[in-house]
């Protein structure tokens, strides 16, 4: 928009012939003039004053009253007016409506007699949006969802709606997916024709004219005054309805753009008054204004003036830099060459600007960003040259900052996955061109996550920073080093004459990452496993030779861990295999391809279900169903654990949902939550934000963890299960007996359930001693208070035994298969 349309009086815009009316005029009079005329609003006059307003918005209040139309229009008009007067610039007046919040206004001259009404339609039709309109899409605009209703719903429920949810139109379906339209406007035409209390079938405009919200919102503002309406559907992508777009919706998105330029046309015209060096009074209060440095020179550059700012940035006070020239502040950094270019830009095209490093009086360096323009007298002729320029110093360092972090591992600082990528690109390119080679390190930390799942990340993000450090020296300057994530590094050689020294760099490296780090009071063993591969041997593409010295770290995990491998073109299925699942389930994940079984529980004195367990399985597309034994171990690997781990958790809980609306009488929700799912620091938001989606009661939910990470003494892990257990969550301990099966422990820990492996279960017929262990086990638990639940049960002598030592809860094949939401029966077991 350009700077001189915001300076238009608002009195050139408004409409000379307003609608008006006197204080007794019945409303039924007023809406017949409203809709004769089309007009949007009616001022009420009394002796030549405005006292009040009545607009189509009003007009939706009329179904509140039965004798609304006949009551004179003072009992239900807006007062007082707001206005404005007429020599008010339209960059105001747009603010003006946006913080008033208003859709009409009056517009008076000085003597306060009215000239006229001015709407929200006439800001945008009247001047200076084409630019914003033409530049943004529709799509730019946040719409909200139609209100949508059906063609016999009565004009009245209508007028309700719009008017309480604030609508100026309501859509209308018809049969076959066509849409109409009821605007305020068709509430006014309606009501002056007495026809109220008709349906909205008869009366809404059919079809609704419809634009795409990938066009421009230039296009729908010219769709609208073509067409002589307000208000026009936005298609999505796929053609359906998916918002109502009107003149107040552009112009209230449009007025920021509005208020920048009204800021920058009030900036650019205080820099042109700037320019008149005869105007003092002017250019001090500006001098005064500005943090900008401002310094005013004649057409030799010596300095005639300069404002305080300048004084702030230079150090220089204003009787040592008038006389002066800006030599005076040079660095030495831009040499002869810069400044005539400089100075030949700004006699050919009168201005110039760019970025300079600059010497403050101190000797301190510092970069600006400088402006110079000419100053002209009336004549045309260029009399002073007026510099403005800021210290941008701390923006350069911040962006650098910020590029550095954008390519940079945030924890170690080594670079990162895309600035590894380049280097490695350009080392390639490099060894083309001189005939050499290049090695790729693939370095994977053995066993790391157990140090993360046992001592907690606080101690594993310590390690992981010496062991870059170590990596970091233990290569030349020239060779790359960077952190793709986790506990994975990557190692670019360049210059390789001989195999052989790319074997001792590994196994130099081996020996580095392998001494003893000592972090937070404790000493920890971490041991690397490195995989390589070289160019252009085993390949010339970047992410081949990635890959393929990844497929040779696995082998050397494979092989014993703490060794290196060279990359073969006979690795193991196994390692292809590996990567390939891996490859699956991120697609599984993408694709849909999880599907949740459920297994009862069930409280073995009443035969009542008193949980369902929710299992994983994986519908494989060429595998059939797949169990979480043949996968669960590489999602734990690969760190894919954590989004199927909250997707288990969060369709459990809808389907949980589901059932209690049903009246399903299921108890509890149980699903198994992995160490690293645990221990994820937004594992608590995530599950109060899956919680709430569904509607799921925090005590209709079990998790159950299994026993080696419930009980590792590790004071994030009590403090998550505190956390959870006052929320109401019910805690198991899943697989109890098979780690430290400490009851002493237990007590320590808010849980209140145990399932004992199904091994014991499974031994009571050959080993009496797992039958005296499920003994002890049970009268324990129940002197502790908790819940014990059998596992495993299969035949009805293992029923029989459990219900015989008092066994709470039993789940196994006897009792239910696991099975798909639809098949989980209710029946219970019998006695």
């Amino acid at each position: 928009m350009p700077h001189q349309t915001l300076d238009i009086e608002i009195q050139r815009l408004v409409s000379k012939s307003t609608l008006e009316c006197e204080p007794l005029t019945p409303v039924s009079e007023v809406l017949a003039s409203m809709a004769k005329r089309r007009c949007s609003s009616i001022v009420v006059m009394d002796q030549g004053h405005a006292v009040g307003i009545w607009t189509e918005r009003d007009a939706l209040a009329l179904g509140d009253a039965a004798d609304a139309l006949s009551r004179p229009i003072s009992a239900l008009m807006s007062h007082p007016v707001q206005s404005l007067p007429g020599r008010t610039r339209l960059g105001d007046a747009v603010v003006h409506f946006k913080n008033r919040g208003i859709r009409h206004c009056l517009v008076v001259d000085d003597d306060e007699r009215p000239l006229g009404m001015l709407s929200q339609t006439d800001l945008v039709l009247g001047h200076g949006a084409e630019f914003f309109l033409r530049t943004r899409a529709i799509d730019s605009i946040k719409l909200s969802r139609p209100v949508v209703v059906t063609p016999d719903t009565s004009l009245l429920d209508a007028m309700h709606t719009m008017r309480t949810g604030g609508l100026s139109a309501i859509v209308v379906r018809y049969p076959a997916a066509e849409y109409g339209i009821l605007t305020e406007r068709d509430i006014v035409r309606l009501a002056a024709a007495k026809a109220l209390g008709d349906t909205v079938a008869e009366h809404a405009t059919r079809p609704l004219r419809a634009l795409r919200r990938s066009q421009s919102l230039y296009t729908a503002r010219q769709t609208l005054v073509e067409h002589r309406i307000r208000h026009v559907g936005i298609l999505d992508d796929h053609g359906e309805l998916a918002g109502v777009l009107s003149l107040a919706d552009i112009l209230s998105n449009i007025e920021y753009e509005y208020v920048h330029e009204l800021q920058q046309a009030l900036r650019e015209r205080d820099e042109a008054l700037l320019q008149s060096a005869y105007h003092l009074k002017l250019a001090d209060r500006v001098f005064e204004a500005t943090l900008d440095g401002v310094m005013v020179t004649d057409l030799n550059g010596v300095i005639e003036r300069v404002n305080p700012a300048f004084t702030e940035l230079t150090g220089y006070s204003q009787a040592e830099a008038i006389g002066q020239t800006p030599r005076l502040l040079s660095s030495g950094k831009q040499g002869p060459d810069f400044y005539q270019s400089l100075w030949r830009q700004l006699h050919e095209h009168g201005s110039w600007q760019g970025e300079i490093w600059n010497r403050r009086k101190n000797g301190e360096l510092y970069l600006e960003y400088l402006s110079i323009s000419g100053i002209h007298n009336p004549d045309g002729h260029c009399t002073h040259y007026a510099a403005i320029f800021s210290d941008i110093t701390q923006r350069r360092q911040d962006e650098e900052r910020l590029n550095h972090l954008a390519m940079h591992d945030a924890l170690t600082a080594l670079p990162n996955r895309t600035l590894f990528s380049e280097r490695l690109k350009h080392a390639i390119a490099h060894a083309e061109r001189a005939g050499r080679r290049v090695a790729v390190m693939f370095l994977d930390l053995d066993r790391f996550k157990l140090i993360n799942d046992t001592m907690g990340h606080g101690v594993g993000d310590h390690a992981l920073k010496i062991i870059a450090q170590r990596l970091k020296q233990a290569i030349r300057e020239t060779d790359t080093v960077a952190r793709l994530g986790g506990d994975e590094f990557t190692v670019v050689i360049e210059d390789i004459e001989d195999i052989r020294h790319v074997a001792q760099i590994a196994q130099s490296l081996l020996s580095v990452v392998g001494h003893p780090i000592d972090t937070h009071g404790q000493t920890v063993f971490v041991t690397p496993s490195i995989g390589i591969s070289i160019y252009p041997d085993d390949g010339t593409d970047p992410q081949q030779l990635l890959m393929q010295a990844d497929l040779a770290m696995y082998e050397a995990k494979d092989e014993g861990k703490n060794n290196f491998r060279f990359f073969a073109r006979q690795m193991t299925a196994a390692s292809m295999e590996r990567i390939t699942l891996e490859t699956e389930l991120r697609n599984a994940l993408a694709a849909g391809e999880f599907r949740l079984h459920y297994q009862p529980v069930y409280d073995l004195r009443s035969g009542e279900i008193a949980c369902v367990e929710a299992l994983l399985r994986w519908q494989h597309p060429t595998r059939d169903l797949l169990g979480p034994g043949a996968f669960i171990t590489t999602a734990e690997d690969s760190a894919l654990i954590m989004p199927i781990g909250a997707w288990v958790l969060r369709e459990a809980c809808r389907q949980a949902r589901l059932w209690i609306e049903e009246g399903f009488a299921f108890g509890r929700i149980s699903v198994n939550l992995s160490a690293r799912q645990c221990r994820h620091e937004q594992f608590l938001h995530d599950l109060t934000t899956i919680l709430s989606d569904t509607g799921l009661p925090p005590g209709r939910l079990q998790l159950e963890l299994v026993e080696s990470m419930a009980m590792t003494g590790n004071g994030v892990t009590e403090a998550l299960l505190g956390e959870l257990a006052r929320r109401g969550v019910s805690l198991a301990i899943d697989d109890f007996g098979t780690g430290y099966s400490s009851f002493t422990y237990l007590q320590t820990l808010p849980v209140d359930t145990l399932k004992v492996d199904r091994s014991f279960l499974a031994g009571i017929d050959a080993e009496r001693r797992d039958s005296a262990i499920l003994r002890a086990i049970v009268a324990m638990a129940r002197s502790l208070g908790l819940t014990v639940v059998a596992e495993g049960v299969e035949n009805e002598e293992q029923l029989g035994f459990l219900r015989e030592i008092g066994c709470d809860r039993g789940q196994g094949f006897l009792l239910g298969r696991p099975v798909g939401a639809e098949g989980l029966g209710c029946a219970g077991i019998g006695g």
